[in-house]
């Protein structure tokens, strides 16, 4: 996932004074959120093209390997795409990117949940197919 290549959805964001730690370097919680930045944009991205009215997507898990620090001021892009498609969730990798470098990589699972009971629900039969495009 180191491997910028890998990716074909980008979303661009900038290191923020408020990242950084009394260090110097942008502490470990801000790289979550950039990784929530890129996430959520592909979550968007497929909600434009399918209709969600019934369903909220959860995270059910997060692990990320820090391979390099950040400094501040710096631009960030994060690379996001599907690695696995189940029949209620997905895994999302992620990599962050500065300067071309990887420095953090991040794998998630997201379930889809039926916005009434709360419970995970299949993936719609319309969405399916939209969702293997970006694996």
């Amino acid at each position: 996932m180191a491997d910028a290549g890998s990716y074909r959805f980008w979303t661009d964001e900038h290191v923020r004074f408020n990242d950084l730690d009394p260090v110097g370097h942008v502490n470990n919680n801000a790289f979550g959120v950039y990784f929530e930045s890129g996430r959520v944009a592909l979550h968007q991205a497929l909600r434009g093209r399918v209709a969600f009215d019934r369903h909220a997507i959860v995270m059910r898990k997060i692990t990320i390997d820090y391979l390099a620090e950040i400094a501040y001021p710096n631009a960030v892009r994060i690379g996001t795409r599907l690695v696995r498609l189940g029949r209620t969730s997905w895994t999302t990798g992620s990599g962050l990117f500065v300067g071309g470098h990887c420095h953090a990589t991040a794998l998630s699972v997201s379930v889809l949940v039926d916005v009434d009971s709360h419970r995970p629900t299949p993936i719609p039969d319309d969405l399916r197919p939209v969702m293997e495009t970006l694996l």
